[in-house]
């Protein structure tokens, strides 16, 4: 089989980028509904959905992986899959983990969590191929110059005395959902030429 055998044809591309859209509308729903029963603050309705929505496409993820034919090699999809997982699980904690344990211990399983996903990582950049490493540094480029961009604007407009602070609760929230999109089009950039 050549290679241009194996390349998937354009419209079968889109077909799957539009299926994706519409299990992450669906989930994303879902998940607007519990937070809208659940009434919870504005920062932590953010990190619930990023979390949740970072959980479910490493469950989709791992899908794709379960699916994929034996000889195509699996790289660096099952790190990818932890370091997803792991970030949405890191974001919920936080908001539920004291319904059950104490803050201290809750903070301690969110340290612990953020370590094997630091390792999980380091670990995924270095086995990357040179494909994967460019939207991994695409992608932080760009959230770096957004989130810099409307840092200097929000900074200005609280400075000014146009809008009320944001806790940093509220700001990883904002960080994460940037560098989703960041990555999804760096992604889009590489994956749809």
């Amino acid at each position: 089989m050549t290679s241009d055998e194996r390349t998937l044809h354009p419209a079968l591309k889109i077909g799957g980028l539009v299926l994706l859209a519409l299990i992450g509308a669906a989930v994303g729903a879902a998940t607007a509904r519990f937070i809208d029963a659940a009434a919870l603050p504005a920062d932590d309705a953010l990190n619930l959905f990023v979390g949740v929505v970072l959980i479910g496409m490493g469950v989709v993820m791992g899908g794709i992986l379960a699916l994929r034919p034996t000889e195509v090699p699996k790289g660096c999809g099952l790190l990818q899959i932890l370091v997803l997982t792991l970030a949405g699980i890191v974001l919920i904690v936080p908001i539920y983990g004291t319904n059950w344990l104490s803050a201290e211990v809750s903070m301690a399983i969110v340290l612990g969590l953020l370590a094997i996903q630091t390792v999980a990582n380091v670990m995924m950049f270095r086995q990357a191929d040179e494909m994967l490493r460019r939207v991994m540094v695409e992608t932080g480029a760009l959230a770096f110059w957004v989130l810099q961009l409307a840092l200097f604007v929000y900074a200005a407009s609280e400075r000014l005395g146009l809008v009320e602070g944001i806790t940093a609760w509220g700001m990883i929230g904002i960080m994460m959902a940037v560098y989703m999109v960041a990555s999804a089009v760096a992604g889009a950039r590489r994956g749809l030429k």
